[in-house]
């Protein structure tokens, strides 16, 4: 912090007029040893090309549209699959095992240290993960994405 009674040291700063743009150097005044500071002055459109090249090049190094992708494809895997259960396999379910099977429970204890297991919501459960990891199978067999991160056997 500077008194009132010191000044601030002085710098010379002047601006050199390039090919490749403006530069802005700046070298305090009466220090000749020391190397001068020196600022590329763009353009603001410049400046917006340069942040979005490096915003772009982010994605691509990071896989980021391809992550998005994936994620995208998974919630509509997800919705899809809610619906082939709730329209299709919970109704078969409801006239195989009866109706209720979401309610079926059983309690162990008695008074007030009774505990009920409500095994029905966990046999939908069970159900459940079971097709969506059929349905997992089946597109990756079906479009052959197994095929495609396997790494090619060199020959020596």
């Amino acid at each position: 912090m500077v008194s009132p009674n010191q000044s601030k040291p002085k710098t010379e700063t002047s601006v050199v007029h390039t090919e490749s743009g403006d530069v802005r150097i700046t070298q305090p005044a009466g220090h000749k040893g020391r190397k001068p500071r020196v600022t590329v002055l763009l353009e603001p459109d410049d400046l917006v090309r340069e942040q979005a090249a490096g915003f772009i090049s982010f994605l691509r190094e990071h896989a980021v549209v391809g992550l998005a992708v994936g994620f995208i494809i998974g919630l509509q895997a997800q919705t899809l699959m809610k619906q082939l259960l709730d329209s299709f396999i919970t109704p078969l379910l409801d006239v195989w095992l009866g109706k209720d099977l979401i309610n079926h429970q059983f309690i162990v204890g008695s008074g007030s240290n009774a505990v009920a297991f409500t095994w029905g919501k966990f046999v939908y459960a069970l159900v459940n993960f079971s097709f969506v990891l059929l349905f997992i199978y089946v597109i990756i067999r079906l479009f052959k994405l197994d095929k495609l991160d396997k790494p090619k056997k060199s020959k020596k």
